[in-house]
């Protein structure tokens, strides 16, 4: 009972993207959702999907990735509206989107638009895929970098409470003031749980209830100890991450492997014959 919420199949350099699939999946993997960036990869990410069983797609534009349909939100939009659509047993929510400033030098000197300006696209961007969650019924998976704040105060004018929050590291009281927001969003816990550097993320991994926990890989990056800095991550490191978890929680090792387990289908509506 293990479902790697958020993986990047189609990227992994070391295994094929099938031998990355079919590794989880025979290590005891039930599902994994492969995560898109753009619309090249959310469409491979449908393929995927169709063509493995346990697996689901997530589907919209990163925020790094906006520079590339700046003329376009509208158009994107309709696009990815179209792809669920006529996709809708494969994919699972949109994303992912979000908000992420720590590249936001890079991406202005690249491109010659102001830091500015870009945060304004990425905004923009954040906001349509709300609005296209909404009209379809679906979650939505969040990027953020720091840029937490601003994410935070999207949310609450959009009024919209029906989100994963990818790669949790923020602190406590963030996570408590999301659930206080949102109470049945999923906060998601990934490789960075298991670095030694990272007791704010297991502080607040510890102090948030259960019901809102999910678990991920982000692979192939993050590798969780005890392989980070050796291999490249994949699905079949989840196991990792939930190790972590039981051993940082007060529950029972089984009640939470159960539980998270349960989160992870509610959020994303997996329906329990498909389980």
């Amino acid at each position: 009972m293990l479902y790697d919420t958020h993986c990047h199949p189609y990227l992994a350099k070391e295994k094929t993207q099938n031998e990355v699939i079919a590794n989880f999946l025979s290590q005891g993997g039930k599902f994994l959702n492969t995560v898109s960036v753009d619309m090249q990869s959310s469409q491979l990410n449908v393929a995927l999907a169709q063509e493995n069983t346990g697996v689901f797609a997530v589907i919209g534009i990163h925020p790094t990735h906006v520079l590339d349909y700046i003329d376009n939100v509208e158009e994107v939009i309709k696009t990815l509206e179209t792809l669920y659509k006529n996709n809708s047993q494969n994919v699972v929510a949109l994303g992912e989107t979000g908000l992420d400033y720590y590249w936001l030098e890079k991406l202005s000197t690249n491109s010659g638009i102001s830091e500015k300006k870009i945060k304004e696209i990425q905004k923009e961007f954040f906001i349509a895929h709300i609005a296209l969650a909404k009209k379809l019924g679906l979650p939505i998976v969040i990027h953020n970098r720091e840029s937490a704040n601003d994410v935070f105060e999207i949310l609450r004018n959009e009024n919209f409470t029906n989100f994963i929050f990818h790669c949790y590291s923020e602190d406590l009281d963030y996570a408590l003031e999301l659930i206080k927001f949102a109470p049945e969003c999923k906060l998601g816990f990934g490789g960075v749980l298991t670095f030694k550097s990272a007791q704010k993320t297991r502080d607040a991994a510890i102090g948030i209830p259960l019901k809102n926990i999910i678990i991920e890989t982000d692979s192939p990056y993050l590798t969780p100890s005890p392989h980070r800095g050796k291999i490249e991550n994949e699905p079949a490191f989840t196991i990792h991450v939930l190790d972590m978890l039981q051993h940082i929680r007060p529950e029972d090792d089984n009640v939470i492997k159960k539980i998270v387990f349960q989160n992870s289908l509610e959020i994303f509506n997996i329906k329990k014959e498909t389980a």
